[in-house]
């Protein structure tokens, strides 16, 4: 079971300003990781001062009002309180991004071949953090990753986690529209008839998708 650690517990410093003009029922949850290096820290002990470390960069390095980041969470099982809910990101990189996902990020990192350990703690506290931003911040249920938003490998290893479901705390798939695709396509990709995929993102006729569009891929 994750830990949820709050602000004061970690060690925040206060926010500069707040802005709650976010409307997280047309998106989701995005998902990131700290870089293409490992960071993961061995003992639990240090990943407070760790995200410290974040914090104070995005403060005085980027000039940002606080950590970018919703929550963060470690390999350890534990949610470190960001911005948290109600709290624009500023992690996304596009306004509408920033305007329509909160972000979760992993204090994780590495390439495709040498990347930190994907703990069970870890994806629990994926678990935790994502369905506060539901039941508390009012989050829609897709997930994607920051490479949805830009041009970035961003959250590395972890985006097979995000494309299959394992992050989502309801256990359903996502999936994010390419071109070319259609929901035919997709519910043959999965074995799932393309109007249930069409009823469990309340599509309506004619059934239009978008390229980017991250939909819920219900059970066969």
């Amino acid at each position: 079971m994750a830990t949820f650690v709050t602000r004061a517990q970690w060690g925040a410093r206060a926010r500069r300003s707040s802005n709650t003009n976010i409307t997280p029922a047309n998106g989701g949850v995005t998902v990131h990781h700290v870089g293409g290096s490992r960071v993961a820290r061995g003992s639990h002990a240090d990943c407070a001062a760790q995200v410290r470390g974040i914090q104070n960069y995005h403060m005085d390095s980027n000039g940002w009002t606080d950590v970018a980041y919703s929550h963060l969470t470690c390999v350890h099982g534990y949610v470190f309180e960001g911005r948290g809910e109600r709290q624009r990101t500023a992690a996304n990189g596009t306004d509408a991004g920033n305007q329509n996902w909160y972000a979760v990020c992993a204090l994780t990192g590495g390439s495709s071949s040498n990347y930190d350990a994907i703990t069970a703690q870890l994806v629990d506290a994926f678990h935790l953090a994502i369905a506060r931003l539901r039941s508390s911040g009012g989050a829609a249920a897709a997930i994607n990753g920051h490479r949805n938003h830009r041009a970035t490998e961003c959250p590395g290893n972890l985006y097979p986690l995000v494309q299959d479901g394992r992050l989502n705390p309801g256990g359903s798939r996502t999936h994010t529209v390419r071109a070319g695709e259609t929901l035919y396509s997709i519910g043959q990709l999965y074995g799932v008839p393309w109007m249930s995929i069409a009823a469990a993102n309340n599509i309506p006729e004619p059934y239009t998708i978008r390229i980017g569009q991250v939909l819920i891929i219900p059970a066969a």
